[in-house]
């Protein structure tokens, strides 16, 4: 989805992202009986044209395989290899650490060993162990046996490569073959009547439920890279963290695949949790940041989870004549670009405070106009420098600091300074002060500020709802979240001012 690929780019890795993966391409459903007649094309999100705010704006297709490998390969660079055939078998916690048995399977015989880290992070998915050893509560529902799919990727001949298909509908067979990155492997879906266990584990019966739903005796199906079997699961804990050990992704939310919200919410909520652990532990922020993890993620989740359990609910009212195709929608909200967290206690927004007895909008459906404290940060490119170049302020973000922006007015100057000197008492490496000036400004000389550019296209004062006069002070988070004036003294709790 948009917002993970804008993660990506803060962490670097977003030239790979797209050269690895596919754009979005369209859905074909066909006519049965036949299965070659199209009833119906269209795409799962309109395409639209990048703008200044969002760059990056249509969704992208990459399989999490692939997406895991690319993440292990940059692990490698920085000397963080991902160790294989290991397996976590009880941890305790103490006062200040974390102590993990582990396993390792070896040649000849298995080694134990014992880990001791100050901090421990549960990501072993929906069946791992961490979540239950932590006495956290599973709830939620489990969808009936009749709502099983088979899923996984395979390779087919005789079908373009080109279009995601789909034949029939769930109240008979549902087959849906996505064309993957890889030509000639498609990515299977596929419900209803049909024995799921077989399909799994044999291959003949497997290549003849496909052909009974798609009517197309001329595919020719081979092996699957991996198959399996799930039944719906709609499931969360009531916190993600307990002590020191945290939970991330399916470990601590379970969705319907329906939607492609799963793994994009576990990639955003490690973000979330990961600079925060950084600043705790470099000493910079009290361990009571921490609790904002839960804070914020928990009802961004709950969302995520009436959203993919909506989109589910809406697939077994699909059918063969074409109705029910709405099913299939991955537009707006759901590209995650308005999720937000303005109830959070570590942002302020002085200029349009969020109130408590406010419903929450998590997705930002009704996010309105003007950026606030926990929103999504706006790109804004054209900002020349003051010693020349260009660059725009998704390349001045980033995953280590915390960006000042500093919108200074033309009458702003003493404020800027008197700013600028406070920012200076935090750490270098933990913030970075940019003093964007509006086009044709005269700027003093500031000696003080990390960066100093003049906003040319006036993209940033207008997208961040900014004065030409007067001083504005944006603050973005690492996870490019925006907090705002007077946010430092809630999240860099640590240190003395």
């Amino acid at each position: 989805m948009p917002r993970s690929l804008e993660l990506y780019h803060f962490l670097g890795l977003l030239p790979e992202m797209l050269e690895r993966g596919r754009p979005l391409i369209p859905t074909r459903v066909y006519k049965l009986p036949g299965g070659n007649e199209v009833l119906k094309e269209f795409y799962l999100a309109e395409l639209k044209e990048s703008t200044p705010s969002t760059p990056l704006i249509n969704i992208r297709s990459l399989g999490q395989d692939r997406l895991e490998k690319l993440l292990q390969e940059h692990l490698e660079k920085l000397g963080c290899p991902v160790e294989f055939k290991t397996t976590m078998t009880d941890f305790s916690q103490l006062e200040d650490h974390v102590e993990a048995q582990i396993v390792k399977s070896g040649i000849d015989q298995d080694i134990t060993e014992t880990v001791k880290c100050k901090w421990m992070i549960g990501a072993d998915g929906a069946k791992g162990s961490i979540r239950k050893q932590l006495g956290l509560q599973f709830s939620g529902e489990t969808r009936g046996v009749e709502q099983r799919f088979v899923s996984g990727d395979l390779e087919v001949k005789n079908l373009s490569d080109e279009y995601w298909h789909v034949w029939g509908d769930p109240m008979t067979i549902l087959v849906s073959l996505r064309a993957t990155e890889t030509p000639g492997t498609f990515h299977l879906i596929m419900g209803g009547e049909i024995d799921h266990e077989k399909a799994v584990s044999d291959r003949e019966e497997l290549a003849k439920a496909v052909k009974a739903g798609t009517h197309r005796e001329d595919l020719e199906i081979g092996e699957p890279t991996w198959l399996y079997e799930t039944t719906p699961n709609i499931r969360m804990t009531e916190k993600f963290s307990k002590g020191r050990v945290f939970l991330v992704g399916d470990a601590c939310h379970a969705h319907p695949f329906f939607g492609a919200q799963g793994s994009n919410s576990g990639v955003q909520d490690a973000f979330n949790l990961a600079w925060k652990l950084a600043l705790v532990e470099k000493g910079l922020a009290g361990p009571s940041l921490l609790s904002s993890y839960t804070a914020e993620r928990v009802p961004v989740i709950a969302e995520v989870l009436k959203r993919t359990t909506s989109i589910h609910d809406k697939t077994q009212f699909m059918r063969n004549d074409g109705s029910g195709l709405a099913a299939w929608g991955r537009d707006g909200p759901l590209k995650m670009l308005g999720i937000n967290y303005r109830w959070s206690s570590i942002v302020l927004d002085e200029r349009n405070p969020y109130m408590e007895n406010c419903p929450q909008d998590p997705y930002g459906v009704e996010a309105g106009d003007m950026v606030r404290a926990g929103d999504r940060a706006p790109d804004a490119p054209g900002l020349v420098p003051i010693e020349g170049g260009e660059t725009s302020l998704f390349k001045i973000f980033g995953p280590t600091r915390h960006a000042v922006l500093l919108f200074a007015g033309r009458d702003s100057a003493e404020e800027v300074v008197r700013v600028l000197g406070k920012i200076k008492e935090y750490p270098a490496d933990a913030v970075r002060s940019v003093v964007i000036y509006p086009r044709g400004a005269l700027p003093e000389v500031i000696d003080d500020a990390d960066m100093v550019v003049f906003d040319s296209e006036q993209h940033a004062f207008v997208d961040y709802c900014c004065s030409d006069d007067d001083l504005t002070v944006v603050i973005v988070r690492p996870d490019g979240v925006v907090g705002a004036s007077r946010y430092f003294r809630a999240v860099f709790s640590a240190l003395s001012m």
